[in-house]
């Protein structure tokens, strides 16, 4: 089975306290609702005290045209997956030219050909390599796009697989959208990237030998499989709505309480214990119905709270900071079984399952 060796993330350098984002969607909101500071006081219960934007607080309030907002998307979305990916590679002592596909996941901005070609370009990767871009999975991406590259490289032993996850999700804000959906979005959602790193067997067993010589240990997690859901008749759940101005942000209030609504089964293989569990904080609302569903203390998503906490719901890369959260805060034990899940557009979840080596 293939192994996922390691994990790098980013974000972009404008960082914003909750307060200070309060404050500007007041001044954005404050005419559209006579409720707006009782509205307000979900900053307060966000579980969210930092996050990172491509662009100044202002730049935003501006009100720029969809082509403006997609052209820094064409230009920031490359320069962090790159960052993401090359720091990824870094990391791990990996030869750019030994990448043999490439994965690209982001909802938030389009570009034909994707963001991928000029992130492998700037890389220096081989021009043979397998590129498979994925868009519209939103919240679900990072999931998806790890559970696909997992796949890839069960697939090909000799596999060397980069995973790269961005989204700009600051880009998609609206300024003149005044409804109450836009309000919400503005508590939550910020912008970052992730890329991993998986290996074939075969591969993970010759990079492996070259660490352990150097370093005197490694350390990876084995893919155990993955699980897909995907609920009949809740596509206006989570999503966009395309309108002249760009795309406005759907998803239902009602997330957390269908949640609860599910069996644990579909989370988790019944038959398994869990020694982890990483879980998209889409929200404080959705990490309490996972708590709920899943039958689990706030310690034990520790560190979906605390990605949270200091980075918001990035979307897609958010799942990617909290398993390097995870790795960097626990003392993972071989043997060690971790469920990864995110929920997504459609509506749907993905699970990943893997076994710490």
């Amino acid at each position: 089975m293939p192994f996922l060796v390691h994990i790098a993330t980013t974000t972009p350098p404008h960082r914003y306290s909750q307060e200070e984002v309060r404050t500007m969607s007041r001044e954005l909101f404050r005419t559209s609702f006579r409720d707006i500071d009782r509205l307000l006081r979900t900053f307060d219960t966000a579980g969210i005290e930092w996050r990172h934007f491509c662009r100044p607080a202002e730049w935003y309030i501006q009100g720029r045209p969809f082509s403006a907002r997609n052209a820094v998307y064409q230009e920031e979305a490359v320069a962090l997956g790159t960052e993401a990916a090359r720091t990824c590679l870094t990391q791990t002592g990996v030869d750019p030219r030994a990448i043999t596909d490439l994965w690209w996941v982001s909802s938030t901005g389009l570009a034909t050909p994707s963001p991928d070609m000029r992130i492998a370009q700037r890389l220096g990767l081989s021009g043979k390599i397998r590129r498979t871009p994925i868009w519209g999975l939103g919240c679900a991406g990072g999931a998806v796009g790890l559970s696909r590259g997992l796949a890839s490289a069960a697939a090909d032993p000799d596999a060397h697989v980069l995973v790269v996850v961005v989204e700009l999700c600051s880009l998609t804000f609206l300024a003149r959208d005044q409804r109450k959906s836009n309000l919400i979005a503005t508590v939550l959602f910020a912008d970052g990237a992730g890329a991993a790193l998986i290996l074939g067997d075969r591969a993970y067993e010759r990079w492996s030998k070259r660490v352990q010589e150097r370093a005197g240990s490694s350390g990876a997690w084995e893919w155990k499989g993955s699980h897909s859901i995907h609920w009949p008749d809740t596509e206006d759940m989570m999503g966009w709505e395309v309108g002249d101005d760009g795309w406005r942000v759907v998803f239902s209030r009602d997330i957390p309480e269908f949640l609860r609504r599910q069996k644990r089964e579909h989370f988790a293989p019944a038959e398994e214990t869990i020694d982890h569990w990483v879980v998209h904080p889409g929200g404080a609302k959705v990490l309490a119905a996972y708590e709920e569903v899943l039958g689990l203390n706030q310690e034990s998503l520790e560190s979906a709270h605390e990605t949270l906490r200091q980075y918001g719901n990035m979307s897609a890369p958010t799942v990617l900071f909290v398993l390097k959260d995870l790795a960097e805060r626990r003392s993972l034990r071989s043997g060690d079984r971790t469920a990864l899940l995110a929920l997504g557009p459609g509506f749907s979840s993905e699970r990943v399952m893997l076994q710490w080596r």
